[in-house]
């Protein structure tokens, strides 16, 4: 019998989430999940009112699904607070918007980026959270980096007829698609 894996990651092409379009992938993780609860990374925009917005949309999808507690992050976290943040979960959130600025929060606290390196449970990355999780992708002709939790390049919102200069293997993902990784 197959050993059960360390953790699995999840890369979602991208989400509508006030769509809630992959609604049955998070029915399937909460099944999975012995705390119920839900660590979200929501640094995706330098925007405050539109994160503030996505945070609540993010809140209510993960209550609707089932979820007992969402948390999320906040730029001002200790590394100790973060720390009491992530066991409290056993499932991470990186939600959808701009690569560069999640990928640049993240590094700016490497007590992070050694957190998500060592978490034992289910991350789930949509649009620019899959995009951190991975080697990273091109985004018009520029590269964008990625933490490489997963050993592969990406490309998200994937439409075949629109393949090009992407470095080989790269994983394409359509929009509200989704694969996961058990590592």
């Amino acid at each position: 019998m197959a050993n059960k894996p360390k953790r699995i990651i999840i890369l979602q092409g991208g989400e509508n989430i006030e769509a809630k379009t992959n609604k049955n992938l998070f029915k399937q993780v909460l099944i999975l999940s012995k705390t119920k609860n839900i660590l979200v990374i929501p640094w995706t925009t330098d925007n405050p009112e539109k994160e503030k917005k996505y945070r609540k949309i993010i809140e209510n999808y993960f209550k609707e699904t089932g979820f007992k507690k969402t948390i999320f992050l906040e730029k001002n976290d200790t590394p100790q607070k973060t720390a009491e943040k992530f066991n409290q979960a056993d499932i991470i959130y990186l939600p959808g918007g701009n690569p560069q600025i999640l990928y640049s929060e993240i590094k700016k606290r490497p007590h992070i980026e050694t957190r998500l390196k060592e978490f034992k449970g289910i991350i789930i990355g949509n649009s620019a959270g899959a995009i951190v999780l991975s080697k990273g992708t091109y985004i018009n002709n520029k590269y964008q980096p990625g933490l490489a939790l997963v050993n592969h390049y990406i490309k998200v919102h994937y439409i075949l007829i629109n393949s090009n200069n992407t470095p080989k293997p790269t994983i394409c993902i359509p929009e509200n698609h989704w694969i996961a990784i058990e590592q």
